[in-house]
C-alpha cells in the first residue's frame, strides 16, 4: 500500500515515515501542502496521513479537492480530542481518526483497516451501481443520482449508502455499519456512523429533518426504504439480492 504522510513537524514526518518503511509500506512525504499536492498527483497514494492542525490552510480542503484528480482515503492525526472533534473531521472527508500522541500498533491498526478497503477497491468490477427507487449509487466514482441530479459523496459516505442500499428495507444495526464500512467493529466508534448519517441526509433528503428515505430505528440502526411500488432492488454489475435473506448481503467493499 502507497501511502503520503503530509505534517509540518519535520521529527514527526521522520520518525512516522521510518517506522513505516521498516514495516514494508511505500511512504512518500510533504511539509507543506503545496508539496502535496505535487506528490499526490505524482505517486497517487492510496492513504493520505495529515494533520490539519499543523498548517495554517486547510488540508482536509486540499484532500477533497485532489480526490477529484485521483481518489484516496484520508488518516487524520491530530492533538485534538474528544467525539465532536472527530466527527468534525470525519465530517469533513476523512476516512479514519487518531488521536496524538498515539502508539504505534494504533496507527498500524488504523492502516491495516484501511487496506482492505484499498485492496477491496482494486478488485471491484467498476460498473457496480446499484438503484434503489430515484437512488442511484455508484460506488466506484463515489456519486448518487437522486431523480437524476448527480451528489458527489465521500469514499466513506458511498461505502455506507452502499451497504444501506445494497439491504434495502432491512435494518442495519449500528454495530454491523461500523464493521462493513470502517473495517472495525466497537461500540464507541457508533458515533461515527451518526455523523456521516447526518451528512448523507444533508445530501439526498428533501429535507433531512424529516429523511424519506434514510430512516432511524432507534436504538438499532438505520434502514434505506423502497418505494412501496418496487418489487425489486435493481443492480447493475456483480451484486445481487435475494429478497428472501433476512442477513446483511457480503459486501466486496469490506470482504475479508
Amino acid at each position: 500500500m502507497k501511502l503520503l504522510v503530509v505534517d509540518s513537524d519535520r521529527d514527526m514526518v521522520e520518525m512516522v515515515t521510518g517506522w513505516l518503511r521498516s514495516r514494508g509500506y511505500e511512504v512518500h512525504y510533504a511539509f507543506t501542502n503545496q508539496r502535496a499536492r505535487q506528490v499526490w498527483l505524482e505517486k497517487q497514494p492510496d492513504v493520505v496521513i495529515i494533520d490539519p492542525e499543523s498548517n495554517d490552510n486547510d488540508p482536509l480542503a486540499m484532500c477533497r479537492e485532489l480526490r477529484d484528480a485521483h481518489d484516496a482515503l484520508v488518516l487524520v492525526m491530530a492533538r485534538t480530542r474528544g467525539e465532536d472533534a472527530e466527527s468534525a473531521y470525519l465530517e469533513n472527508g476523512a476516512d479514519s481518526f487518531l488521536a496524538k500522541p498515539f502508539l504505534p500498533r494504533q496507527m498500524l491498526a488504523h492502516l491495516r483497516a484501511l487496506s482492505r478497503r484499498v485492496r477491496s477497491t482494486l478488485v471491484r468490477n467498476p460498473s457496480t451501481i446499484i438503484s434503489v427507487g430515484p437512488l442511484r449509487v455508484d460506488t466506484v466514482r463515489h456519486e448518487v443520482t437522486v431523480n437524476s441530479k448527480n451528489i458527489r459523496l465521500t469514499p466513506t459516505e458511498s461505502r455506507l449508502l452502499h451497504l444501506l442500499a445494497a439491504n434495502a428495507n432491512d435494518i442495519c444495526t449500528l454495530e454491523q455499519i461500523v464493521t462493513h464500512v470502517w473495517g472495525f467493529g466497537e461500540a464507541g466508534d457508533t458515533y461515527l456512523v451518526k455523523a456521516h448519517i447526518r451528512h448523507l441526509r444533508e445530501k439526498i433528503e428533501a429535507v433531512p429533518g424529516k429523511p424519506m428515505f434514510i430512516v432511524t430505528t432507534p436504538g438499532v440502526g438505520y434502514m434505506l426504504k423502497r418505494p412501496v411500488s418496487e418489487r425489486d432492488l435493481v443492480v447493475e454489475g456483480e451484486y445481487e439480492r435475494d429478497d428472501t435473506a433476512t442477513h446483511l448481503l457480503a459486501i466486496p467493499a469490506l470482504a475479508q
